[in-house]
């Protein structure tokens, strides 16, 4: 794997309230599920890398609570 590229990608993830957003992203980047997590209030944000044909692509990954994305665009 290439050190010297990285891509950098960003992701927003929106979508109504309770469908598993914030579940999602935690399952994807730490590979963790709490069944008890609650409402996200603003944003989540977490970042992962990963290697894509050869080369390290960073992940910027938000999941925003759906009223304020909805409100802004």
């Amino acid at each position: 794997m290439n050190e010297d590229i990285l891509t950098t990608l960003k992701i927003l993830i929106i979508g109504e309230s309770g469908v598993g957003k914030s579940s999602l992203l935690l399952r994807f980047t730490d590979d963790t599920f709490d069944p008890e997590i609650g409402a996200t209030i603003g944003v989540d944000f977490k970042v992962k890398t990963l290697a894509v044909d050869g080369n390290k692509a960073k992940l910027a990954i938000w999941v925003s609570s759906h009223l304020i994305v909805y409100r802004e665009i």
